[in-house]
């Protein structure tokens, strides 16, 4: 491996995957129930349940809600009704990602990159630049589809149909924008051990226009009180295991982006945005301007993407090793590493970002009311499909 190493490693608290340690100190594996075991109900609280499929939730998770009235005193999540048991070992690499691209097709391109940077980090592939840059490109481009996401959510949470549909529009103009340029409006089949199928030429010239709508209806939501009301304070969190948007909504350079070195951002002179209000409203800004922000991330890299070297899949003459790659998916930092015998898999580890968001979410969560709990879930936007997987 290039940049990790077993045993005591270096960098910041991220967590653990279920036996291979990414950082020296770890925060305890997650369940699929998060919760405060030892809580009683007072004598004037009740024990409510929300989910697991109900209006309001995009996928199967349950919420047990514990309040005196409208306050939540408690609250666990239990995230089990997705649990997938996902065979990889066994299966050659490549094969493998067919599966690993369709972990969740939101993410598709973040999960495979992550999966094949391990992969070429094992067997000893040296990547060319162009093909680098294009793997940010897909990064960057379903970053700014998960962000229009998670804001037409809280759109919808605050019952504001007009900007909700504008931005529903907003996020299929970009999926089509994907579906020409990759073949598939969620990149599958795009990536590859070695190489990329697509050229990624002139995306952030159609995305300007993109932009510049956005831009408006950004300024639009971010003049409503009704809405900022629902978003300040609500659901403020520090000084936890944060990851992705809640870490730099919360004053924290966590950004995989930025301190590892699995794609070449360096070369574009990133730097993470960093907010320090650490509530629902700090972590919608830092998607919003991070849509802009990955536009010119887009930009730089298709500068650096010209020419076909490397564009086809690569024989590799090393057949064993173990690998590990981070990218910073729209959720946040995803960490994957492999173990490689024969180029088959004997064993694989992903750490979602979401394990660490979930607890971070349920403990920000005590102390807000009712009416503050959409507002707040969604801000997170963590994709319970990536919790719930169990690799074998």
């Amino acid at each position: 491996m290039r940049w990790y190493r077993t045993g005591n490693g270096e960098g910041r608290l991220i967590g653990r995957t279920s036996s291979y340690r990414v950082y020296p100190s770890v925060i305890a594996p997650l369940s699929s129930e998060t919760s405060e075991t030892d809580r009683k109900l007072g004598p004037s609280e009740m024990r409510l349940n929300y989910g697991p499929s109900t209006g309001g939730l995009v996928e199967s998770v349950n919420f047990s809600i514990d309040s005196p009235g409208e306050l939540i005193t408690g609250i666990k999540v239990n995230y089990g009704f997705k649990s997938r048991k996902l065979k990889l070992t066994g299966k050659r690499s490549d094969d493998a990602l067919l599966i690993v691209e369709r972990i969740n097709g939101f993410h598709s391109a973040s999960n495979s990159i992550a999966y094949i940077l391990a992969v070429e980090d094992a067997l000893g592939i040296d990547v060319p630049e162009p093909v680098l840059m294009r793997r940010i490109i897909q990064i960057e481009i379903e970053r700014i589809r998960s962000n229009l996401t998670v804001m037409e959510r809280l759109c919808s949470a605050a019952g504001f149909g007009v900007p909700h549909n504008q931005l529903a529009a907003l996020r299929e103009k970009v999926s089509r924008i994907i579906g020409k340029t990759t073949g598939h409006r969620y990149m599958f089949g795009t990536g590859m051990i070695g190489g990329i199928e697509a050229q990624f030429s002139g995306v952030a010239e159609e995305l300007e226009p993109l932009i510049s709508e956005f831009r408006d209806i950004n300024e639009s939501l971010l003049q409503s009180k009704i809405f900022i009301n629902r978003l300040q304070g609500n659901g403020k969190v520090s000084g936890m295991n944060l990851v992705g948007p809640a870490a730099r909504a919360s004053g924290l350079m966590h950004d995989a982006r930025y301190d590892s070195k699995s794609l070449p951002y360096s070369r574009l002179n990133f730097q993470p945005i960093v907010r320090h209000e650490g509530d629902a409203f700090g972590r919608f800004m830092i998607r919003a301007e991070e849509i802009f922000s990955s536009v010119g991330l887009i930009e730089r890299a298709e500068e650096l993407s010209g020419g076909n070297d490397g564009i086809g899949p690569v024989s590799p003459e090393i057949r064993d090793g173990t690998g590990a790659a981070r990218v910073e998916s729209p959720q946040g930092d995803l960490f994957v590493f492999v173990e490689i015998e024969n180029y088959l898999l004997r064993r694989v580890e992903i750490m979602s970002p979401g394990e660490s968001n979930i607890e971070a979410f349920r403990r920000s969560s005590v102390g807000t009311i009712f009416t503050d709990f959409p507002f707040n879930w969604e801000s997170f936007g963590i994709w319970i499909s990536e919790v719930g997987v169990e690799l074998e």
